[in-house]
């Protein structure tokens, strides 16, 4: 189901509504975030009801839905340099130990996807996923052409992605890899909300809701969640 919201501050507004209604009920629900440009108001705001008393966060969980291999918390632009900036660190209350992110620069990928599996398994799963949608159609790096049955995994970057991630970094890096949470979880989580704002995100998500479900265009998946929702600002929904 896709809503369409005035501004991109109205779709951010209505992301932490369902954050705050699910907190209400289940104050220790675990909730994914997804990095990049396009969550940092949702963040802001979460943030903001943080300070005032309107959201607790004292018992809530975190869990990462990705990061560049090679890279960590000193790296700016970092999937999780960006969620500890601008979000972990902010919210008041919040436990370090109830976050659980992805280590880009662990020796031993496999195993670190192994651990992110056993603290979403822990939990019961995710309780609600915000995710972006990149301009081929991924979901966290599940990249065109990924399997529907994966949790955590390592992905080699997709060529439009390659292209893009300047945008995040000071200086040109050379990452050909991603770790990221797997269609699998993101598909079992139990509310899930992409996000997508501005005029450069209106074909994709014309594509993505013109085009039945396809591994070359991942966002097609959320067609299979009864619990999935597209919220776009009128800019991003142009086309739709």
């Amino acid at each position: 189901m896709l809503k369409k919201f005035k501004t991109d501050l109205a779709a951010a507004n209505a992301v932490c509504d369902r954050v705050e209604t699910l907190l209400s009920v289940k104050k220790d629900a675990l909730i994914c975030i997804a990095g990049g440009d396009t969550p940092l108001q949702t963040m802001q705001e979460l943030v903001r009801r943080s300070k005032t008393g309107q959201i607790d966060f004292r018992e809530a969980y975190f869990v990462g839905l990705d990061e560049w291999v090679g890279l960590g918390l000193e790296t700016p632009g970092s999937c999780r340099a960006t969620l500890f900036s601008q979000l972990f660190d902010k919210l008041i209350g919040l436990k370090k130990e109830h976050i659980c992110f992805f280590d880009g620069k662990a020796e031993d990928l496999a195993e670190e996807c192994d651990r992110i599996d056993q603290f979403v398994d822990k939990r019961g799963g995710i309780d609600f996923i915000l995710l972006g949608i990149g301009m081929n159609g991924h979901l966290g790096f599940n990249e065109p052409g990924v399997q529907i049955d994966l949790n955590a995994h390592v992905v080699e970057l997709d060529s439009v992605t390659k292209q893009v991630m300047s945008k995040y970094f000071e200086k040109d890096l050379p990452l050909t890899q991603g770790i990221s949470l797997g269609m699998k979880q993101i598909l079992a989580s139990k509310e899930i909300v992409v996000l997508a704002t501005g005029t450069k995100k209106a074909e994709i998500i014309q594509l993505t809701v013109e085009t039945e479900p396809t591994p070359q265009i991942p966002a097609t998946f959320m067609k299979k969640a009864k619990n999935a929702q597209f919220f776009v600002d009128e800019a991003a929904g142009s086309l739709v």
